[in-house]
C-alpha cells in the first residue's frame, strides 16, 4: 500500500480536476459529473484508474507513482473521435505540467 500524506494527496487531486476541467469543462457541467477521487488508489495493489467524460468519447487514464511527498499522478486524456487528441500530464502537489501530446 502507498504512503502519501493527505494533504499531498488532495494537493495532487486539486490540479488533476484542474486539468480535467481544462480538457471538458462543457461537458463535466453539463452531464454534472462529479469528478473522482484519489484516496481510492491508496487501497489497491496497481493504484491506477479510468473515468470516462460523457460526451467525450473518452476519458482519462491515470495511475500514480512515486511514494510519500514525491508522489505525482500521471494522467493520459484523450476523445476517440479527434485524431491526435491525447495529452499526457504529470501532476504533483505544486500543479500539473503537459508533458506530452499528439498521440491517440
Amino acid at each position: 500500500m502507498r504512503q502519501v500524506p493527505k494533504e499531498t494527496l488532495l494537493s495532487i487531486q486539486g490540479h488533476f480536476h484542474n486539468v480535467m476541467r481544462e480538457r471538458a469543462e462543457n461537458l463535466i457541467v453539463e452531464h454534472k459529473v462529479v469528478l473522482p477521487e484519489l484516496a481510492p488508489l491508496l487501497l489497491i495493489e496497481k493504484p491506477e484508474g479510468w473515468f470516462p467524460i460523457p460526451g467525450m468519447y473518452g476519458g482519462f487514464r491515470y495511475w500514480l507513482e512515486g511514494d510519500g511527498e514525491n508522489t505525482k499522478l500521471v494522467t493520459e486524456s484523450w476523445c476517440r473521435v479527434v485524431e491526435g487528441s491525447g495529452q499526457r500530464h504529470e501532476i504533483t502537489a505544486q500543479g500539473s505540467q503537459l508533458v506530452k501530446e499528439g498521440f491517440a
